[in-house]
């Protein structure tokens, strides 16, 4: 049996984000960055996913739909939101993880960096241009296919599978620069919430290290995942002393949280209860989204 809702936002860890006093940990409250699109309240089950959305090819050219999905499924999906759960921050000490558990955190978090579309259809857009560089090269020479070219206006396009090998790759080296970095967490005051986003890590350069352009892999770059509601990871090239502290957010410091991952999002924000602030937040960052160059 083939498996078509395929999630780029694992629902074992959007378990950390539903709603509140639930006797289920399957419903959560979905925000939109569209115009004249209030939140709602639905399964995490209908959020976060696309139709075989890790679908390639194989060797042969046959279809292959379920393979990596069902080793995401199996492996990092199941595994990291038990990791999650089980992290017991408590204000001003600092977090006991293992070597083992610090690792497969960190891929995750490359991967939900590079999982999302935004990622994906940017490296598959990279792809269709250098296809179509070569499609006009080869119409410059060839009369025939300039003709058809032009007669019924062809366009070269990457296969969507494409990306997924870039994917992996670029999660590995989110992954390792991450683990040669300072780890903070973060709590927010009692009564707040963090939020979750279709791009749930985001990243910055400080502007203390100058204008550099770079991606998340870099040295310099800060990533920030908001973990739980109530836990937000830092990955940060400043030297703060002490690995793994857990630190207290006063409500203005979490709310910079929340822009951030609203700001990063594409289309939707993930949080477990319904706020007009959110919903205002959600709005303000319509026309702003994390984007990637690659290349």
């Amino acid at each position: 049996m083939t498996i078509e809702r395929q999630h780029y936002v694992p629902q074992g860890f959007l378990k950390g984000f539903t709603v509140i006093g639930n006797q289920s940990d399957k419903l959560i409250w979905v925000y939109e960055k569209l115009p004249n699109r209030r939140p709602r309240c639905v399964s995490i089950k209908s959020i976060a996913w696309k139709p075989y959305y890790y679908a390639q090819e194989t060797e042969t050219g046959a279809s292959d739909t379920d393979s990596l999905e069902k080793t995401l499924a199996e492996t990092i999906d199941n595994k990291i939101p038990l990791i999650i759960r089980s992290i017991d921050a408590k204000v001003g000490g600092a977090i006991d993880i293992s070597k083992e558990d610090q690792g497969n955190l960190a891929y995750f978090l490359g991967l939900s960096f590079t999982r999302v579309p935004n990622f994906r259809e940017g490296v598959n857009d990279i792809y269709s241009n250098i296809a179509q560089m070569v499609l006009d090269q080869k119409a410059t020479r060839d009369p025939d296919l300039r003709n058809l070219v032009e007669k019924y206006g062809v366009k070269a396009k990457a296969k969507s599978w494409v990306s997924l090998k870039p994917m992996i790759q670029a999660a590995k080296d989110i992954a390792n620069s991450a683990l040669k970095k300072k780890w903070q967490f973060f709590v927010p005051p009692d009564g707040f919430s963090l939020i979750s986003s279709d791009n749930p890590v985001h990243f910055s350069i400080s502007d203390e290290f100058g204008s550099i352009m770079a991606g998340p892999a870099h040295p310099l770059a800060e990533l920030v995942i908001n973990l739980r509601g109530d836990l937000a990871l830092v990955c940060t090239p400043k030297n703060y002393g002490k690995q793994f502290p857990v630190i207290q957010l006063n409500k203005q410091e979490a709310k910079r949280f929340n822009r951030g991952t609203a700001r990063a999002a594409e289309r939707f924000v993930f949080a477990n209860h319904y706020s007009e602030g959110i919903e205002k937040l959600t709005k303000k960052y319509a026309g702003e989204k994390q984007a990637i160059k690659i290349g």
